[in-house]
């Protein structure tokens, strides 16, 4: 029996670490506060050398949520450039800490928001979510989560900074050259809260780019209401569910999985020590519904062909579903395909070639 629900455990960590693939294949300045201290820290990049960026933690409300994100200020100059909206993936031990290694790679930066999707973020003190007291719908509920961060403040922020730039020698501010709105940068099998982020909010997301989304065929296709039921009665058993998260919230299978299937090389001690800290119970609510399936329960095609943003699909050189997200790019208008080195975790694989891809965004 064992030996059985070991076996269980192992197969579902693979069906998360595949659905986290999909395809197995950001209030004002007084609510800013301190991650890990009382003030702003810096927090050291593990490129062996330190970098003297400052990402903070932050706090929000959505509706009943008090929820959290990471902030990086816009370097000097950069102030009223176009703000960047990180969407995290979501898995076990996963949250907005997966962007800081691309945050702190970013030197010339503009401003910078990576928000903790609802039930997320629970080290960094975000309210957790209890499904038998607060439904959810999937993805739309993390979506509008974003939304409010967008729309209260990541945008009168950004148009703050615009109202306070100096006149030009015309007596006109100066304009960015990169649109009214936001880039949003959605990983892996988030996508479905980026497409949707991006056709719900044509004004305030300029530009959408997705790192190792699913296959066009596999965000197309809905998957049948029975096996989602199935998926998640599964994972919210008291009995199998429960053993099997304690088993797959151990290091040594988030390191055996995540070297199996994430990177291309091996994974780095800060990746298993952030999801460690990550990999408590109450953060295993939002990680059921996704590796049921909840995000899948219906297509995105047309929200991908009637949102107006440029999309960019970012692949890793490793990663064998690349030739099948050349749909993108034939199904779509203004749908650019690029591949850098890595396997599914770009962000913190390769982050300053995702940043290279950030800055052609800005000039284009």
């Amino acid at each position: 029996m064992c030996r059985l629900l070991f076996v269980i455990g192992l197969v579902l960590h693979i069906r998360s670490t595949l659905a986290f693939l999909q395809g197995c294949n950001t209030r004002g300045k007084n609510q800013r506060v301190a991650i890990w201290q009382q003030q702003a820290t810096v927090l050291q990049n593990d490129m062996s050398k330190a970098s003297d960026s400052k990402i903070e933690l932050q706090r929000y409300t959505h509706k009943s949520f008090n929820l959290t994100y990471l902030y990086k200020e816009a370097a000097p100059g950069r102030e009223k450039d176009r703000p960047i909206v990180l969407i995290h993936p979501v898995g076990i031990g996963l949250s907005s800490w997966f962007w800081k290694r691309l945050m702190d790679s970013y030197d010339d930066n503009p401003p910078i928001y990576a928000p903790d999707l609802i039930g997320c973020g629970i080290d960094h003190g975000a309210d957790a979510w209890d499904p038998d007291k607060v439904g959810l719908f999937f993805p739309l509920s993390w979506v509008e989560g974003v939304e409010t961060l967008i729309n209260e403040i990541v945008i009168p922020e950004y148009r703050e900074s615009q109202a306070l730039q100096l006149p030009n020698v015309f007596g006109f501010n100066k304009q960015s050259n990169q649109g009214n709105g936001c880039l949003v940068i959605a990983q892996g099998g988030l996508a479905p809260v980026g497409i949707m982020l991006a056709k719900r909010n044509p004004l305030t997301i300029s530009n959408l780019m997705l790192t190792s989304p699913p296959t066009y065929k596999d965000v197309t296709t809905a998957v049948r209401t029975a096996e989602l039921h199935r998926n998640y009665d599964f994972l919210r058993s008291p009995i199998f569910g429960t053993i099997a998260f304690n088993l797959l919230e151990s290091r040594a299978l988030i390191k055996f999985f995540s070297n199996r299937f994430l990177f291309q090389e091996e994974c780095d001690e800060l990746w298993l020590d952030e999801t460690e800290r990550e990999s408590v119970v109450a953060a295993r609510t939002p990680v059921q519904a996704f590796n049921a399936g909840l995000l899948q329960h219906r297509s995105f095609e047309e929200d991908l062909k009637e949102s107006p943003q440029p999309k960019l699909v970012v692949s890793g050189e490793g990663d064998k579903r690349a030739v099948d997200r050349q749909l993108y790019k034939e199904e779509l208008d203004m749908c650019s395909l690029v591949t850098i080195p890595g396997l599914n975790v770009l962000p913190w694989e390769s982050p300053r070639a995702l940043v290279d891809l950030i800055k052609e965004l800005d000039i284009e």
